[in-house]
């Protein structure tokens, strides 16, 4: 079952990262920065894939 819920969702810093990501976006979304977000969000999810590669 463990290896089930590993593969499902990833270890603790690929779920972090993940809610980093969301979290920043809905924040940029609720102070009306939209037009940012389309450039800063992408940047981010490169950044995580570059460390994730790394790691």
């Amino acid at each position: 079952m463990n290896a089930f819920f590993k593969t499902l969702f990833g270890d603790f810093y690929n779920l972090a990262f993940v809610g980093c990501v969301v979290a920043i976006a809905a924040l940029m979304v609720h102070f009306g920065q939209t037009r940012q977000a389309v450039y800063v969000v992408p940047v981010l999810l490169l950044a995580g894939t570059t460390w994730f590669a790394r790691r």
